[in-house]
């Protein structure tokens, strides 16, 4: 296909141009780089390998950015043919292309790279989630944190942004609930990494629940908790984000 060969010119000025160009096609570009993504033989390496040949890693990735930027629902077809690749790189720009094109079926392939073995591959879903997500996917990420506990710090973030009613309960719960804290704790978190972050999160949704769960936690801390054990840091957090919202 002379097409393959131009979206991986040796020349960046001209992919780009191309691409650009590819993009602003729409249903004629949807079809002709969703084909490549179905066509096998862009997909084959010898057997010792998960990463594909260069040749055809740049067709790949350009095809997926241009489904992307395409922003149709349609383009998740093709894109969820290939979330399985061993080639990690795949898997991270469908990520990126998912994260563009939003709404409701890129939001359900996020969903089953946010629990992908490669843990790059899982934050960059968990964050691109936060980002295009809304409150009614809290109970999966929730789920997702049960399963995947490393992942914690991650997945407060992404629930801070999406909000809702779900995901504040949890992250109240998380804040005071020691024996919840001790099951995400982990090598990569310490429970004020947990805290700090389940703050912040709270912060960020700003509604008056969310903000009283932070004010209560502050007031609950004893004056020697502040000094010790990262209390202070964990005080410095609340006020900080309770200051914003006194005006």
């Amino acid at each position: 296909m002379a097409l393959s060969n131009i979206i991986s010119h040796e020349s960046r000025q001209v992919r780009q141009n191309v691409l650009k160009i590819m993009a602003e096609m729409g249903k004629a570009s949807l079809t002709v780089f969703s084909q490549i993504l179905n066509n096998n033989e862009y997909f084959e390496r010898a057997e010792s390998r998960r990463e594909l040949p260069d040749e055809k890693w740049y067709v790949v990735r350009n095809s997926i950015f241009v489904l992307g930027l395409l922003n149709d629902p349609e383009a998740c077809r093709a894109l969820r043919v290939r979330i399985n690749d061993s080639d990690t790189r795949v898997r991270q720009a469908i990520v990126q292309a998912l994260e563009k094109i939003a709404g409701e079926e890129a939001c359900d392939l996020l969903l089953v790279l946010a629990d992908d073995e490669d843990r790059e591959i899982r934050e960059s879903a968990i964050i691109a989630l936060g980002l295009v997500g809304n409150p009614d996917m809290a109970p999966e990420l929730i789920e997702l944190a049960n399963n995947r506990r490393s992942d914690i710090v991650c997945l407060i973030n992404a629930l801070g942004k999406l909000g809702g009613s779900e995901a504040k309960n949890f992250l109240g719960n998380l804040l005071i609930d020691q024996q919840l804290q001790s099951q995400f704790t982990s090598g990569r978190s310490s429970r004020e990494d947990l805290k700090i972050a389940t703050i912040r999160a709270l912060g960020r949704i700003g509604d008056k629940e969310s903000l009283k769960k932070i004010k209560k936690f502050s007031e609950s801390l004893s004056t020697s908790q502040k000094i010790l054990f990262g209390g202070s840091k964990l005080s410095k957090t609340a006020e900080e984000i309770l200051s914003r919202y006194d005006n």
